[in-house]
């Protein structure tokens, strides 16, 4: 008898924080939390630690993360994108688990150290863990696959890096291809690795619109967008395998 309480008891306390998580983290939120602007962040109540399945209908220009004093928010993100801002490190560089949700979330932190506290979200919520870790893992190369390189210009030593938009295109003079890598990264959510062994400093331009933009931030259509770009500049992704520092994301329990 006195097992069958024990395990009566334990039973209960289980139900109940699964209800206090389910509490904590799913409740009810009015959807003006999760506008796209600071200043509707900064008007969410204090003492918020929020994460949900988004119910939001897919919109390009209507999601992502919005930072303010002490707080952040996300809307319509993957756990991948929510991980990479509670532990501050590029999404490309986050190694998920197998079997990881794949559905988008939104989330919401109005208490003091809002990392920290996402953090500690995710890790009672998923049972996920992540630290940082050098490992052997897939990556796109950046080579060189016309080397006329259509589009490039070596730029002279006395100019200057720098951006102008003029007439649908951005026009970008004295920029090392290197530096490009991490733009590369936030398009395709996966490591870059620069192969070219280009060394120069280079002037070249993009048509830039908002059909351009939305090819880009979609998954579907990011890839063959920017394989269209590098293309006319005569270069190309190959699939490799390097070397890199990533947050490994493990499941705990």
């Amino acid at each position: 008898m006195t097992k069958a309480i024990v395990l009566i008891v334990a039973v209960v306390w289980v139900l109940a924080m699964v209800v206090a998580i389910k509490l904590a983290y799913f409740p009810s939120a009015k959807d003006a939390y999760f506008a796209m602007d600071e200043r509707s962040l900064q008007r969410a109540p204090a003492g918020l630690v929020l994460i949900r399945p988004t119910h939001f209908s897919p919109a390009v220009f209507r999601r992502g993360v919005v930072r303010g004093q002490s707080r952040i928010m996300g809307r319509e993100v993957s756990l991948r994108d929510m991980i990479a801002v509670a532990w501050q490190v590029d999404a490309a560089r986050v190694a998920m688990p197998p079997g990881a949700p794949t559905n988008n979330f939104d989330f919401i932190v109005t208490v003091g150290e809002p990392r920290k506290q996402l953090q500690k979200a995710i890790r009672n919520l998923f049972g996920y863990s992540a630290d940082k870790e050098t490992i052997e893992t897939e990556v796109l190369a950046l080579k060189v696959e016309d080397p006329a390189l259509p589009g490039l210009t070596v730029s002279t030593e006395s100019e200057k890096e720098g951006t102008d938009f003029k007439k649908g295109r951005i026009y970008i003079t004295h920029m090392r291809l290197k530096e490009l890598t991490g733009e590369f990264e936030q398009i395709l959510k996966a490591p870059v690795v620069d192969e070219t062994s280009l060394t120069n400093c280079y002037d070249f331009s993009v048509a830039w619109n908002a059909q351009i933009l939305m090819r880009l931030s979609r998954e579907s259509t990011a890839r063959p967008a920017l394989d269209k770009l590098l293309g006319s500049w005569g270069l190309g992704f190959e699939p490799d395998t390097a070397s890199l520092e990533m947050l490994v994301v493990k499941k705990q329990y």
